[in-house]
């Protein structure tokens, strides 16, 4: 298992042949200058304007590293990763979006660690609270990087500042195509930051930024062919026997870095945010895109001819400003009420009923329902909730036309497409069950948090779901929490050795040793946990996945690749994951005569004394017209 290694020193190169870290290869793009801008750096530039600027980033992380110091990699590697691709100007801190991902949605970038953005947020929040927006998230960045080698034990030296945040970022293929893979050869490694005015010294002595941080014994060809090539043998040597000479040159290459392709004086922004550089623009299309839904029509209609979901909130004569308060409110609850797994647990549960709306069904003392399972009592309770409301909203504009079936589709695709995700037509048509399936044929049919990937693909498998359709709709899980007790075997009585040791100290804050507080919960997606996109499959490349049938998704060689490929393509996983809902949402469907259509979706029409009286009522009525 890998270790942090916390002491910043010269024997990363006594070893070098063989001991590999992975807390970093180059990110490289598009040859770059030095800086020539106007102005330039200064060290003294933010002497009258923030002078505490440096005690209050050295305070703070001297906290940060006090409680893992394994962060200090982390920043430091932050730091490569956006001098690297266009230049230390903080790209690399910014948001894309599922239209236009950004550096850090490119491959190189995925396993940066999601700590040390929001170390850097929260550094500038501090830094401005202090000072004002006078100092851009590109100087916190670096001077973070700075702290991050002298608070591990290496040397101390001045940075120059007065840099400004870049207003956009690099396209993912532009950084994909230029940064060197770990198997990079260093004849390759030379060539590539030759262009960056990097000489075999520099190149070298960056590279022992890898003396701090995790990793596993010969991972990384680009580190071990340091010493075997002879251009870089003699100053792998040199360093080894030498660590003064290590710190000097190592100051010399990060200074030489730092002043990549700077932006300076009236050049780019100082961002108010590290992670937005379009927070106006982004307000006013926001608006734009929600102002279909604002008074005068009630509420629209779906492309499957019902009512859509946003009957829930949405309002006859709503305002621009209250179209976007219901917007937060959507989003706040759709992507927590487990929309998407109140269909899944609906429709995979047994292949002899599929999504018939049974997971609604009430039970009682003497026969207990499916939503009585354990696998489903974490299910929400305001899901089958607003499920009714909507059922209601529905039959009072239609008549009792529309199933309670369909409902919960077009409900976990608006949940889906209202936090972010894609947006899909649904098949319509569906009746409801009569009957619910047994509790111990819901425990066999809906796979635990606790299996392996193994037990998941064999188990879907028999609803004719594939491996791609199963990772697809494990993508899911970008959104809503997860309770103590469905994870709590990865912390106890030893951590899982597939979990991120960070991640796995967070986790043991929140969940205590067995029994477990099973009221409590955490975010199944620490990235984006309020937005439906790839960030899940991130997440699991950087061993965060919460439950043991997430992460083991990248751990089984069946599904890696797929895993893989949806961390990199979102694109790719909005299809698959369409095409997985809508084969999912097939499953053993009831049409035409089957099934019944419920006057209320938890209870049977048989059993629904209300239904039994109006329809007495109505065909009393009835005779008597005929009469």
């Amino acid at each position: 298992m890998a270790s942090s290694v916390a002491s910043f020193n010269s024997k990363f190169y006594l070893v070098i042949s063989s001991l590999l870290l992975v807390t970093s290869h180059f990110c490289v793009t598009v040859a770059q200058k030095l800086c020539a801008n106007s102005g330039g750096t200064l060290r003294s530039f933010y002497d009258s304007s923030c002078p505490n600027l440096e005690s209050v980033i050295r305070k703070q992380l001297q906290k940060v590293f006090k409680n893992d110091i394994g962060q200090a990699a982390g920043l430091l590697r932050l730091h490569f990763h956006d001098c690297f691709v266009q230049g230390c100007e903080g790209s690399v801190l910014l948001d894309g979006s599922s239209s236009e991902p950004s550096e850090k949605d490119a491959r190189p970038n995925l396993t940066l660690r999601p700590e040390a953005f929001k170390i850097i947020d929260d550094l500038r929040r501090r830094v401005h609270k202090q000072c004002g927006r006078v100092v851009s998230c590109s100087d916190i960045t670096t001077l973070t990087a700075r702290d991050a080698v002298f608070l591990s034990g290496g040397p101390d030296y001045d940075v120059p500042l007065g840099r400004r945040d870049n207003l956009d970022f690099a396209w993912r293929n532009v950084t994909l195509a230029n940064v060197p893979a770990p198997t990079s050869t260093t004849n390759a490694l030379l060539t590539s930051l030759a262009t960056k005015n990097l000489d075999a010294t520099d190149v070298v002595a960056l590279s022992g930024g890898h003396t701090i941080g995790i990793g596993l014994q010969g991972v990384f060809t680009s580190d071990e062919d340091l010493y075997t090539v002879r251009r870089t043998r003699g100053i792998v040597t040199s360093f080894a026997v030498n660590q003064t000479l290590f710190f000097e040159k190592f100051v010399d290459a990060m200074m030489k870095m730092g002043q990549l392709n700077v932006l300076t004086g009236t050049q780019g922004e100082i961002r108010a945010n590290s992670n937005d550089a379009f927070l106006a623009s982004n307000v006013d299309e926001s608006e734009e895109k929600w102002s279909q839904f604002e008074g005068g029509f009630g509420c629209p209609k779906t492309k499957g001819g019902s009512v859509f979901t946003l009957c829930i909130l949405c309002s006859r004569n709503s305002s621009r400003r209250s179209s976007r308060r219901i917007l937060a409110k959507l989003l706040a609850c759709f992507a927590s009420i487990f929309m998407t797994a109140l269909f899944s647990f609906n429709c995979v549960l047994v292949r002899c009923k599929g999504c018939d709306g049974s997971v609604l069904l009430d039970g009682s003392h003497s026969g207990p329902s499916e939503k009585d399972a354990p696998p489903n009592l974490t299910l929400r309770t305001r899901a089958f909730k607003i499920i009714d409301d909507l059922r209601r909203r529905v039959h009072e504009e239609c008549g009792r036309v529309v199933s309670c079936a369909d409902i919960v589709a077009l409900a976990a695709r608006d949940a889906v497409f209202l936090s972010g995700g894609p947006d899909y037509d649904v098949p319509l048509g569906r009746k409801d069950g009569l009957n619910f399936a047994t509790r111990d044929a819901t425990l066999a049919n809906l796979p635990s948090p606790t299996s392996n990937a193994s037990a998941i693909l064999a188990s879907l498998a028999t609803k004719n779901l594939d491996a791609t359709d199963v990772v697809a709709l494990s993508g899911g899980h970008t959104i809503g929490i997860g309770h103590c007790s469905s994870f709590t075997p990865r912390l106890y009585p030893s951590q899982d050795p597939t979990m991120d040791k960070t991640f796995a100290n967070d986790l043991k804050h929140i969940c205590s040793p067995p029994p477990p507080d099973s009221n409590n919960t955490t975010l199944l997606d620490i990235r984006t946990p309020n937005t439906f996109d790839n960030k899940y499959y991130v997440d699991l490349m950087n061993r965060q996945g919460l439950f043991t049938s997430d992460q083991d998704l990248y751990t089984d060689a069946k599904t890696r690749d797929i895993v893989e490929s949806f961390a990199i393509d979102q694109t790719l996983f909005f299809d698959k994951f369409v095409h997985a809902m809508i084969k999912m949402g097939q499953l053993s469907v009831l049409t035409g005569g089957h099934g019944e259509i419920r006057c209320n979706c938890s209870v049977r029409n048989s059993d629904n004394k209300s239904f039994l009286t109006y329809m007495a009522e109505d065909d009393e009525e009835s005779r008597s017209e005929l009469r």
